[in-house]
């Protein structure tokens, strides 16, 4: 039995003749999307029963082995946050779940508006007054033991699971809005919106940059940045709207990027962040440098030349002309760099509008640009 992360799927194989079975969908609905992250595996004592970790939907897929290449679906049982790794021992299943139970907010962690911050890249320091609450730093890891379930404690599981995830087929098919919203509620679905400036910024929760907004669902005690120092991100909020209960996964840069240009980071990123960041070895990965680290599907871009659209980028995923995207080639400011602290993003707006006019003159101005201001980076 093989898992494949990226693929939502476990390939069964014979070893004999190292022939492929079949290849089971580990996914709570019949979808193409990817996103499960099937990434572990066990059978069970008596060989019958496969549980299969699903890192991204926090559960285990449990399916009868018993018939090589007819295996079947029996249910799903919840489990921590991220689960990485399965074991059986006797009628137990052992759960490693690899980000616990929550996140944490960090009000302890590197501050910027202080001179005095002698706070690390990435790693953080251990300065006299204590431990400084890096995000990277937070995430303790958990074991569950769950006894092996009966079908009528399975088909509760299952039950509990469906009740866990947000995403269904309905809301596939058709989002929930109001009749005139420019965003398309469906697929395929016209829109006035002819032109979309994705402006990627870094490392910063809605607490750290808006919670200060009284009538946003906040924290003001963990805001960073208030409105007398981010007065432009402030009026957009007012303007458009405040996405205060929106959320994502990402922790660092590294899976962050990822989540804002695919939608997911694979397993790949989220196992290997930790190492790199932690100055254990590798290297970062994690913008387009290892083919290994890529969604299967790609990134926007890959759905922008897919789909025969106009599209730019502007330091993200690229810098100074140079990108290791196939799909960016060609597509790059030739100008804008990519991360360097030492560039202001009053520079790296400067760029992008003299790139901007030029192409609006010629009558090119894509119908993506990807721009990246990335100083806001601590």
């Amino acid at each position: 039995f093989v898992a494949n992360a990226n693929d939502n799927s476990v390939a069964v194989v014979d070893a004999k003749s190292w022939r492929v079975l079949e290849t089971i969908g580990t996914t709570l609905y019949p979808t193409r999307l990817t996103g499960s992250t099937t990434n572990g595996l066990a059978l069970s004592p008596d060989e019958k029963t496969l549980y299969i970790a699903n890192a991204d939907n926090n559960c285990l897929a449990v399916f009868d082995v018993a018939r090589p290449g007819r295996s079947a679906a029996r249910g799903f049982i919840p489990t921590g946050w991220y689960p990485t790794c399965v074991r059986t021992l006797s009628h137990k299943i052992l759960v490693a779940n690899g980000k616990g139970f929550s996140s944490l907010p960090n009000p302890q962690g590197p501050q910027p508006m202080k001179k005095t911050d002698t706070s690390g890249h990435h790693t953080g320091s251990i300065p006299a007054a204590g431990p400084v609450q890096y995000i990277g730093g937070l995430f303790k890891g958990t074991l569950s033991f769950i006894a092996a379930p009966d079908a009528a404690q399975l088909a509760a599981y299952t039950r509990q699971v469906y009740q866990n995830t947000p995403f269904t087929k309905e809301l596939e098919a058709e989002a929930p809005g109001e009749a005139g919203n420019p965003v398309p509620r469906r697929p395929g679905q016209p829109s006035p919106i002819k032109h979309v400036f994705y402006v990627i910024k870094e490392n910063r929760t809605y607490d750290q940059v808006l919670g200060d907004v009284a009538a946003g669902n906040g924290d003001s005690t963990l805001c960073l940045f208030p409105e007398r120092v981010t007065p432009n991100h402030h009026a957009l909020a007012r303007e458009f709207g405040l996405l205060d209960n929106f959320y994502v996964n990402a922790e660092v840069s590294a899976d962050g990027h990822n989540w804002s240009t695919a939608a997911y980071a694979t397993d790949y990123v989220e196992k290997t962040w930790p190492i790199s960041y932690g100055n254990r070895g590798g290297t970062y990965d994690y913008e387009g440098s290892r083919l290994i680290a890529y969604p299967r599907d790609g990134f926007l871009w890959d759905y922008c030349q897919r789909a025969g659209l106009r599209y730019r980028t502007y330091g993200e995923f690229a810098a100074d002309g140079k990108t290791d995207l196939k799909a960016l080639r060609g597509h790059v400011c030739p100008r804008s760099p990519g991360f360097d602290m030492d560039v202001l993003d009053t520079e790296r707006v400067r760029i992008w509008a003299q790139d901007f006019d030029s192409l609006l003159t010629r009558g090119q101005v894509p119908q993506l640009s990807t721009i990246r201001l990335s100083n806001d980076h601590t």
